[in-house]
């Protein structure tokens, strides 16, 4: 059966310097603490984005977020006090367990931010899983900083450089953001501490399969994650065989068909990527024609995990600990 990449799209969802003069009439913003006009130790610095080098001219005081990742990649380098203004969340609540959850009344979009939104809220960096609605060179030449989650990378059309994530792609972004925000001994320690937990859970092939579903709104067909990008690792870090390795496209729409064809001995099955509950996501999972005829779901073998299980951001080691705790037999 063929299967369908799931392109990005607005629905699913990367810098210029400021000029001397600028920097020396105190033009660019001030991180917290820093009396206005004076420049930072340590800046500029040069950090990878996606295949390529972006310079950060001064220390970020001012952060626009897209997507809940790059939410938790703030607070866990040590910066979500930092964040001036969220977007790209699409009703999805933040990852549990922030050290300093950002406000709720900082979101200026809940879909994807245009280019005039961004510069209204004038941030000095802009960190997220891509631009879908907005201009990047504008952005640019405003003198902002524009990164990309790293696991990102492959998202979409402006950020098809890298290479795919993977579980070690989370510590590595947070040290990349360590560097360009000044805060590496915070960013390192969180990043020890992922990769000690990322080597605790990690077990051997068992010898079983998955699939892993989900539903990116109300109204979008179902969906896997295909054999590139961060679902991939945590389910072979799990010792689960993805029964749609074989499609290199991180996203995919598929059919329950394809899913009686593969019967996969594991369904894993995300919750919360519109906001919809537990509850709701089984429920409509169970109501699709078919559905009840795979031995998995007849056996009782679903399983469920939050949608930032399947981000790239800190979560997903926390799905990886959830996803081998849940499948022990």
């Amino acid at each position: 059966m063929t299967l369908t990449p799931l392109t990005p799209t607005t629905s699913m969802r990367p810098v210029a310097l400021l000029g001397a003069a600028a920097l020396a009439l105190g033009l660019t913003a001030c991180s917290p603490g820093r009396e206005p006009g004076t420049a930072t130790s340590g800046y500029p610095v040069s950090v990878q984005d996606c295949g390529g080098d972006v310079t950060v001219p001064d220390q970020p005081s001012r952060i626009l977020t897209v997507g809940t990742a790059a939410v938790e990649l703030l607070d866990a380098a040590g910066a979500s006090d930092r964040i001036t203004a969220r977007s790209g969340e699409f009703g999805a609540p933040l990852p549990e367990g922030l050290s300093h959850p950002p406000s709720d009344s900082l979101i200026i979009n809940p879909a994807d931010p245009t280019t005039e939104e961004i510069l209204a809220a004038d941030p000095d960096m802009v960190l997220g899983y891509g631009l879908f609605q907005a201009d990047a060179e504008q952005l640019r030449a405003a003198g902002i900083t524009v990164l990309t989650v790293l696991g990102e990378c492959r998202h979409d059309a402006t950020t098809q450089a890298g290479t795919p994530a993977t579980l070690a792609t989370v510590p590595q972004d947070l040290r990349r953001l360590g560097t360009a925000l000044a805060t590496t001994p915070h960013a390192e320690a969180s990043a020890q501490d992922l990769e000690e937990r990322v080597s605790a859970a990690s077990r051997p092939s068992t010898g079983q399969s998955a699939a892993w579903v989900y539903y990116f709104s109300s109204e979008d067909a179902l969906s896997a994650y295909g054999g590139s990008g961060l679902p991939a690792s945590v389910l072979e870090g799990a010792g689960l065989g993805n029964v749609y390795a074989e499609d290199k496209d991180a996203y995919l729409t598929i059919s329950v068909e394809s899913l009686l064809e593969r019967q996969p001995h594991w369904i894993v099955l995300s919750y919360g990527l519109y906001g919809e509950s537990q509850e709701e996501a089984r429920a409509r999972l169970l109501a699709e024609p078919g559905v009840q005829s795979l031995t998995a779901v007849a056996e009782g073998r679903v399983v469920l995990l939050p949608a930032d299980a399947s981000v790239p951001g800190p979560s997903a080691i926390s799905g990886l600990e959830d996803l081998v705790g849940a499948t022990q037999e």
